[in-house]
C-alpha cells in the first residue's frame, strides 16, 4: 500500500513540477515497510525518491519507542548517490516491544523525514529439541525463533556453552555436566524472557564405584563366576595370563566387601560353560594340541559344589542359560559340529535339541527372562530368543553398541537386561523386556581394550570385574566395580 501510495506521489508531483514555468525540483523520502523483526533486531526498507539525480549527505531511519521521537536510536547509512530503495538494520532492542520508525534525509542543511510506521519487536519461543537423551559434552540442537545475540541455555541450572546460533533460530549446545537430577528441562534466557522446553532432557545414567581388588597379583582370563545368593559372590578357575591354570574360586561377601577362598573339588580348568548354578566342560591344560578335555560336570548350591554324571559331549567355550531350572548348552563337540542340550534337573538327564539357526558359543552373550532364553550374537549382534515350549528361535532385535571381539555382559534386573563389555569395548546398553528397545549407559572406566572377567546382581547394583587384554603389557590390578544403573 505504501508503495502505491508513494507511486502515486511521486507522479503527481512530477505532473505539478511539469506544469511550472521553473523547474524547482523533487525529492523526499518515504518509510516503506518492515522486512524483518525479531526479538532484537529490525530491519526497514526506505526509499529516496527524486526527479533528478542528487547527492544525499545522510540518510537512514530513526526509531523510537514513542511516536515523537523523544529518544530515537538512528540509524545512519551515511551518503547515498541518487534516488532509490535503502535498508536499515538495527540490534539490541527489547524483546516483545511496541516501537515508531521513520526513514530521514540529509541533502546538506535540513533533514527531512518520511511518513512515521509502527513494530513491534517479537517474544522469544522454544518448539524442539534434539537429541532427547544424551551424555555430558554431547552437542544438542535446540529449534525456536527469536533468540538474539548473548541467549543463555540451563540444563536445569547448569549452564550449557552455546556453539553456534543460527538466523536466531537454532541453537547448537554443549551438554553441560548434570547435577543431581538426571532428568531436566532446557531453558532458554534472552534479556528478562525464559522459555522452557515442555518435556525433559535425559541424562545418561550409570555411575561406577570401585569397592575392592581382586586378591594378589592376577590377570584371569577364560574363567567361570556365579553366585548362590545376591551376598556370596563366586569367581575362579580358568587361568593366569594363559600360562598357568587357577586353581579354586574367591568369594565375594557383599555386606563386608571382603575376599575368602573357595576351594573347588574337581579339576581345574579353562573354557568351561557355567551358569549360576552348574559348572563343565572345557579343557584341563593349557597349550595342548589336541585340546585335552576335561568332561565332569557340576552343581553348584549353598556355596558348595555336588558332582552329577558326565556330560554326554565334550566341548570348549561352549556357553549356557537356564529356564525355569533347567539348564541349556550351546556350542560346539571335539569334532567342531555343533550341538544343542538341555539337563531336566528333576530328571539328571539330558536331551538333544534341534540345532540351533546359528552357531553360538562363549564369544555371545546369554540371559534367561520369563519362561525364555536370549541370546546376543557376537558376530552381528542379532538377539535372538528360544522358546522351550516348542523350540522356536526367533530375531527380535540387534544390539546397537560395538561388539568388539565378543565375550559379552548380559544381566537382567527386574524388567531390564544389561549388555555390553564386548571384549575391548566399554560400552553398556539398557534392554527393557518388555518394549525391546534400548538405551545407552555410560561407558566402563578402565581401559576399553579389556576383557570381561565376571558380572553378577546385588540389590539394585550390578558387580562387574574385567582385566586388560592379554595383549595389553603391564601389571594391572582386577578391579571389582559396583554399577549403578541409574547414578549420574
Amino acid at each position: 500500500m505504501l508503495k502505491f501510495r508513494s507511486l502515486g506521489i511521486l507522479l503527481m508531483l512530477f505532473w505539478f513540477a511539469s506544469c511550472t514555468e521553473e523547474d524547482l525540483g523533487v525529492t523526499f523520502v518515504t518509510t516503506e515497510e518492515v522486512l524483518f523483526a525479531s526479538g532484537d533486531q529490525v530491519r526497514l526498507l526506505g526509499r529516496v525518491i527524486s526527479d533528478q539525480d542528487i547527492q544525499v549527505q545522510d540518510h537512514g531511519f530513526y526509531l523510537a519507542e514513542d511516536e515523537a521521537f523523544s529518544n530515537p536510536q538512528i540509524i545512519s547509512l551515511g551518503e547515498k548517490s541518487g534516488p532509490g530503495r535503502f535498508i536499515g538494520e538495527i540490534s539490541g532492542l527489547r524483546l516483545g516491544t511496541n516501537y515508531f520508525a521513520k526513514a530521514f534525509l540529509n541533502l546538506g542543511g535540513e533533514v527531512e523525514f518520511g511518513n512515521v510506521i509502527s513494530l513491534s519487536t517479537l517474544e522469544p519461543a522454544f518448539k524442539s529439541f534434539s537429541p532427547s537423551f544424551g551424555a555430558p559434552g554431547e552437542e544438542l540442537i535446540i529449534e525456536g525463533r527469536n533468540f538474539g545475540e548473548g541467549t543463555r541455555v540451563f540444563f536445569g541450572d547448569q549452564e550449557a556453552e552455546v556453539l553456534e546460533n543460527t538466523l536466531q533460530s537454532r541453537l547448537l549446545v554443549r551438554v553441560p555436566p548434570p547435577a543431581d537430577n538426571p532428568s531436566v528441562p532446557i531453558r532458554v534466557l534472552f534479556q528478562d524472557r525464559e522459555v522452557s522446553s515442555a518435556e525433559p532432557f535425559e541424562y545418561q545414567r550409570g555411575g561406577y564405584e570401585i569397592v575392592a581388588r581382586y586378591p594378589g597379583e592376577v590377570r584371569m582370563y577364560d574363567n567361570v563366576f556365579f553366585q548362590n545368593d545376591p551376598n556370596n559372590l563366586y569367581i575362579g578357575l580358568g587361568s593366569e595370563r594363559r600360562q598357568v591354570l587357577i586353581s579354586g574360586f574367591q568369594k565375594f561377601d557383599v555386606i563386608s566387601n571382603t575376599w575368602s577362598a573357595a576351594s573347588f573339588p574337581g579339576t581345574n580348568r579353562s573354557f568351561a560353560f557355567f551358569t549360576d548354578h552348574y559348572l563343565g566342560g572345557g579343557v584341563s591344560q593349557l597349550g595342548s594340541n589336541p585340546f585335552v578335555y576335561d568332561g565332569s560336570f557340576w552343581a553348584m548350591e549353598n556355596g558348595g559344589f555336588k558332582r552329577l554324571p558326565d556330560l554326554p559331549f565334550l566341548s570348549r567355550n561352549a556357553i549356557a542359560f537356564e529356564i525355569n531350572g533347567d539348564l541349556y548348552v550351546l556350542g560346539r563337540n571335539a569334532q567342531i559340529v555343533d550341538f544343542f542340550f538341555k539337563f531336566d534337573k528333576t530328571s539328571n538327564t539330558w536331551e538333544i535339541l534341534p540345532p540351533a539357526p546359528v552357531s553360538f558359543s562363549r564369544s555371545d552373550a546369554a540371559f534367561s527372562y520369563g519362561d525364555k532364553g536370549y541370546l546376543i550374537n557376537g558376530g552381528d549382534g542379532t538377539l535372538w530368543s528360544f522358546d522351550p515350549s516348542n523350540n522356536e528361535w526367533s530375531t527380535i532385535s540387534t544390539y546397537p553398541g560395538a561388539l568388539g571381539i565378543g565375550r559379552g555382559m548380559a544381566r537382567v534386573m527386574g524388567e531390564k537386561a544389561f549388555i555390553g563389555l564386548f571384549e575391548r569395548t566399554d560400552e553398556i546398553w539398557e534392554l527393557d523386556l518388555n518394549s525391546f528397545t534400548w538405551r545407552k549407559k555410560n561407558p566402563m572406566p578402565g581401559l576399553p581394550q579389556s576383557v570381561l572377567v565376571a558380572h553378577f546382581v546385588s540389590g539394585p547394583y550390578l558387580y562387574i570385574m574385567r582385566v586388560p587384554d592379554i595383549n595389553v603389557p603391564g601389571a594391572f590390578s582386577m578391579d571389582f566395580y559396583r554399577f549403578d544403573p541409574e547414578g549420574i
